[in-house]
This record gives C-alpha cells, structure tokens and sequence, in this order.
C-alpha cells in the first residue's frame, strides 16, 4: 500500500502554460519474501523504505518530451496522462513519477 503526503499545490509548470499541480510524495516499505517459521506462520523483513515525488497535473496542454525522461537525460521514471475532451484542444491530466530515493523506515509510521 502506498501512502500520499500532499506537500505543495501550485499553478505554473516549466513549459509556461497554466495548470494546476499538485505535488505529493509517496512512501513504500521495502521487503524480502517471507520466511517460513514454526507452525506455519511467515515473517517478512524489511529494509528501508522508498520514498518518491509524484507531480499531479490537473489541466495541462504540453505533454513531456522524451528528453525528460531518466533514459534520456531528464528526471522523470514514468508519465501517466489522459486526453481531457475540453477547451477546443489538446489539454490533458495525469501524473509524473520520479526517482526513489531510500529512507530508513523510523518515523515514517511503518514499525
């Protein structure tokens, strides 16, 4: 399960063109496949946690350029939009995934 922590809500974007953003992070617990114990039962270890940006673009008429992707040089790890049928254009929403960093799992609520 994936939580999202809603940081920062804002209305420009790097290409000039006005949208609504909504930047969030989301927060994963990294594991090991269970390990059999007595009686049946399992116990997973974890170790660290991933912690990521995810930008929400609510309204939005320039898509990413492939340059902004990590294979190519740029920072995203993967977009997500859909075509909005208003405006009389292109205008689009969906979201930008960056890359993870790792965090120690204390004080992020998962012990």
């Amino acid at each position: 399960m994936a939580l999202i922590n809603v940081k920062n809500v804002s209305t420009e974007w790097t290409q000039g063109t006005q949208v609504g953003v909504v930047t969030g992070q989301q927060y994963r617990l990294r594991a090991g496949a269970p390990m059999p114990v007595m009686r049946g039962g399992f116990v997973i270890h974890t170790f660290k946690a991933e912690l990521t940006r995810v930008d929400s673009f609510l309204c939005i008429e320039v898509l990413p350029g492939s340059d902004e992707f990590k294979g190519q040089g740029g920072s995203y790890v993967s977009a997500n939009f859909s075509r909005l049928n208003i405006k009389g254009g292109n205008t689009f929403q969906g979201k930008v995934t960056y890359s993870p960093s790792y965090i120690e799992e204390d004080g992020y609520g998962f012990n």
